[in-house]
């Protein structure tokens, strides 16, 4: 299984000094993906900080209302699953975080892929999603705050030594380019991205180097 340090950062302006994760399982066939990677952050009491970068020239983008389905464009995704006392012995939650190059967001928690909790316009509105497309690539950039996370998980103590479980995604679901890639490799015949049993590992790690 994958895992990954997730450094301790004062600011989202510090990700790019981090390590950045490759996305790069190329999945169900899929001969070519463009190249994918990204970053992760940890603010103490805070929340997480997330940018994904895409080499890929003119994004397929045709979504731009929240909660639209823009895997069916060009997208990058990120999963996580947080544990807790609420969910302890009992089948946890995850959260999905999708994305295309208008900065459109698709954000939900549950337990399974059906019957998923859509987030409201105020929770993207703290999520402060936002996307950037350059001559060569485009680019991602979202915050999950701490406060959202404890609303769907109750406490949770994260600190240096704090372990939780992720995935990363490329998607498109269009024909014409249709692609998918992921960070922590997945194991099955049918597509899905949906599949907790195959998030990697990550581990909060103290702070970046300055």
């Amino acid at each position: 299984m994958k895992s990954m340090e997730v450094k301790v950062i004062q600011s989202a302006k510090e990700l790019e000094t981090l390590s950045p994760f490759k996305v790069d399982n190329k999945l169900w066939g899929t001969k070519t993906a463009p190249v994918t990677y990204g970053y992760l952050g940890f603010i103490p009491d805070s929340g997480f900080c997330l940018k994904m970068v895409c080499e890929e020239t003119d994004p397929l983008r045709k979504y731009t209302e929240i909660n639209a389905p823009v895997y069916r464009d060009s997208a990058m995704e990120a999963f996580f699953q947080f544990e807790s006392e609420r969910e302890r012995n009992i089948q946890p939650t995850y959260l999905n975080f999708e994305v295309n190059a208008n900065g459109a967001l698709l954000a939900a928690y549950g337990k399974e892929r059906i019957y998923r909790t859509y987030f409201t316009r105020e929770e993207h509105e703290e999520f402060a999603c936002s996307a950037q497309i350059e001559k060569d690539r485009w680019s991602a950039a979202l915050y999950i705050p701490l406060s959202v996370l404890e609303h769907i998980y109750g406490p949770l103590c994260l600190e240096a030594g704090s372990t939780f479980t992720c995935n990363f995604y490329k998607i498109s679901e269009a024909a014409e380019i249709e692609h998918y890639a992921s960070w922590s490799m997945i194991e099955t015949d049918v597509p899905s991205f949906h599949l907790p049993e195959y998030f990697g590992n990550a581990v909060i790690a103290g702070s970046s180097p300055v």
